[in-house]
């Protein structure tokens, strides 16, 4: 007997007075199938309290590094926070590999042409410095393609919404990124930016990396004006931020030559 005859059964009329053996074989079918053990509700409670004082401890120490005071630049922690994060850059973040991979890219710290003094007055190495702001910075060159990408790690010091980088941290980032590459093309090795325009895509989190991939027009630019284009994009490709600039060498009054590692 199949199983859609065994459901059909009970609906079929049977004589008055006549046993029903359909019913008792129901009955020991039914029987006859070997009870499963429950388990004990003890070890449910010891498995979820587990899971969710896992879960507990997790988010509270993610919530008490949003909100926590950034470390002071230069102290012992300050120190120790950026170098995890050179680790990281080495080891866990994929285009570090492919660039450092291609002859093409020449890969170069940031500031490096700058006295201490300087750098401490200017604010991408100065108020925005240590593992707080701008926590890891470090540029890939091509001036064959006349192309950068840069690496960069913001800190939570840098956010305007909770987790979220501030847009006009993103927007100094990207002009800096966008006039180093001009600046790398004038013979002049110097200017300003004369234009800039910046369209945001998605958000762009602290306590990650990205990747500013700007890009010269040759065929626009000339020895005083550079026209430039840069993409910000998180480890996935996903595009982020997107914008264009115009840079110049002034005429009027002269400014001073910036090195390679600017």
């Amino acid at each position: 007997m199949n199983s859609r005859s065994i459901l059909q059964i009970p609906l079929r009329a049977s004589p008055l007075g006549s046993s029903n053996p359909t019913r008792s074989s129901i009955r020991n079918i039914s029987t006859a199938t070997p009870q499963t053990s429950k388990s004990s509700p003890w070890t449910r409670r010891l498995i979820y309290a587990g899971v969710f004082g896992a879960l507990g401890v997790w988010s509270g120490s993610r919530v008490d590094s949003f909100f926590s005071t950034p470390l002071e630049p230069g102290s012992a922690e300050d120190k120790k926070a950026l170098q995890s994060i050179q680790r990281q850059f080495d080891v866990a973040v994929p285009i570090v590999r492919e660039l450092r991979r291609n002859p093409d890219y020449v890969e170069s710290g940031v500031y490096g042409d700058f006295e201490e003094d300087d750098k401490r007055h200017r604010l991408t190495s100065g108020p925005l410095a240590g593992s707080r702001g701008l926590a890891f910075q470090r540029v890939f060159s091509n001036d064959s393609e006349k192309k950068i990408i840069s690496v960069v790690y913001f800190g939570h010091a840098v956010e305007g919404w909770p987790t979220m980088v501030h847009g006009g941290a993103l927007g100094t980032v990207i002009d800096e990124n966008m006039g180093r590459t001009a600046l790398r093309h004038f013979p002049a090795r110097t200017g300003v930016t004369a234009n800039l325009n910046i369209n945001y895509r998605a958000p762009v989190y602290s306590g990650q990396f990205y990747t500013f991939h700007t890009q010269l027009d040759p065929d626009r630019s000339t020895d005083r004006k550079g026209y430039v284009a840069c993409q910000v994009r998180d480890q996935t490709g996903q595009l982020c931020v997107e914008a264009t600039g115009l840079f110049v060498v002034p005429k009027k009054f002269e400014l001073a030559k910036i090195g390679d590692r600017f």
